[in-house]
């Protein structure tokens, strides 16, 4: 049985101003992964390639990683600063996730000359990942990144079809590194009847589960997904839970203290 392999997710906009980094470090977390009740590696000398270009890639040392579920495959791909990229399926038992694995073996950048030898994983090709005893969802985590959730008493307004529909003057504002400010809005100051619960979720492994809103419009339509709010978010950011936050490109205006955001 083969498994099918979905797209990595995509990164959030940047800051315009934003400067290219990237950077390896080594993580002193026991990172594993698991394929087919099987964990296929682990290790406490996981190095962590990050960038503000790219979602951050756990790397495991070949002693780390269990040969036996590693099937050399014939393709190859060329990565701007790892060089020629060599593959494996991993299989265990009945099950196949083809070109799931992979190895630079000479990286052109001095910078990643550390990661040869060492084998990194499609994310969404395995089953299961996690740091000590805790799973980690949609990618691995960056330890430069930030999640500030800060209680304001800013006054955020939100408009949507020409008419205000949120307006709060006790948001949450999340400061997130690297991406733009969100304002997360309690419900007592949404007008609810314009927005549809949504059957969209997505993960976020600093946050959590995130449900969304659709609004109905003046001419009855919907506009899907214009708002989400983590009604469980994990332990480490609690201020959030239950709140609702717009993205800015789905309604007319956001203004936080009758200035309109970019």
């Amino acid at each position: 049985m083969n498994v099918a392999i979905t797209p990595r997710p995509k990164l959030q906009p940047r800051e315009s101003h934003t400067p290219r980094l990237v950077n390896l470090l080594h993580s002193p977390k026991r990172i594993r992964v698991t394929f087919n009740g099987e964990t296929i590696a682990d290790s406490r000398n996981v190095l962590v390639l990050r960038s503000n270009q790219f979602l951050p890639v756990y790397y495991f040392p070949r002693a780390a990683v269990t040969e036996q579920h590693l099937v050399p495959s014939e393709h190859r791909s060329q990565h701007e600063l790892g060089g020629k990229a060599q593959y494996w399926t991993l299989k265990v038992g009945n099950r196949r996730a083809e070109n799931a694995a992979w190895s630079f073996p000479a990286p052109i950048d001095p910078t990643l000359a550390p990661l040869a030898g060492y084998i990194a994983f499609v994310w969404n090709a395995a089953d299961h990942w996690y740091e000590e005893d805790e799973e980690v969802f949609v990618h691995a985590r960056d330890p430069y990144a930030r999640v500030d959730t800060l209680h304001s008493t800013s006054h955020v307004q939100v408009w949507l079809d020409g008419e205000l529909i949120a307006d709060s003057r006790k948001p949450v504002l999340v400061f997130e590194t690297h991406l733009p400010t969100r304002f997360y809005i309690p419900h007592e100051d949404v007008r609810l009847d314009r927005l549809v619960p949504s059957d969209s979720q997505t993960r976020c492994p600093y946050k959590g589960l995130a449900s969304y809103w659709s609004a109905r419009l003046k001419d009855g339509t919907i506009r899907k997904d214009v708002a989400w709010e983590y009604g469980n978010p994990i332990p480490e950011i609690p201020k959030i839970k239950g709140l609702i936050a717009f993205y800015p490109d789905a309604v007319d205006e956001i203004r936080l203290d009758g200035e309109r955001v970019a």
